[in-house]
């Protein structure tokens, strides 16, 4: 029996990556750098905070907590919040690294990882909702939607359901190469 050379191996891995997937880390294809993903990883976070301390400060007549104060009394709470969010839109791209094995998935993701962030974002948002309810740790006036079936506020729902896929086009259009 002749052991299979190096460059067959990879050969193999590539016409069936789903056989081999187990034996090999997360792809990191050489045309796309990791200076390529530290500007986009850069520009995640920048987009990320943007869209995110906008939709806090938008939604925050529907908490109690803060509902009837000025902006400037909420911008504080919203700014923390905002940057809680960063760190879940980067959570939520770590775990679609996971499920596209590919650490570089949004630099050329396409419609499909869209909707799987969203998806992750969803279900992400409802934990965060259920437990932070349950806590105490905020309430909802009568400005906020409930979903009935799921038990949390719509707003937060869609803040994470569609903020991080727009979060990740907008990092990956700003840093795709001109040309």
């Amino acid at each position: 029996m002749t052991a299979k050379r190096p460059d067959t191996l990879q050969h193999d891995r590539q016409a069936d990556p789903v056989e081999h997937a187990g034996n090999f880390p997360l792809s990191t294809p050489s045309s796309l750098s990791w200076r390529q993903l530290g500007k986009f990883s850069a520009a995640v976070t920048l987009a990320g905070f943007l869209v995110n301390e906008a939709w806090e400060m938008a939604q925050m007549p529907a908490y109690l907590q803060t509902a009837g104060y000025p902006w400037v009394d909420t911008l504080g709470r919203c700014t923390q919040a905002a940057l809680g969010d960063v760190g879940i839109i980067l959570g939520i791209y770590l775990t679609c690294s996971l499920v596209a094995r590919d650490l570089r998935w949004g630099l050329r993701a396409g419609p499909g990882m869209s909707v799987t962030a969203a998806t992750v974002g969803l279900i992400y948002a409802l934990l965060v909702e259920h437990f932070g309810l349950a806590a105490g740790r905020w309430s909802y006036t009568e400005l906020m939607p409930v979903v009935p079936v799921l038990g949390a506020g719509l707003w937060p729902l869609l803040q994470m359901t569609l903020l991080p896929p727009l979060v990740f086009l907008l990092a990956k259009r700003w840093v795709a190469p001109s040309g």
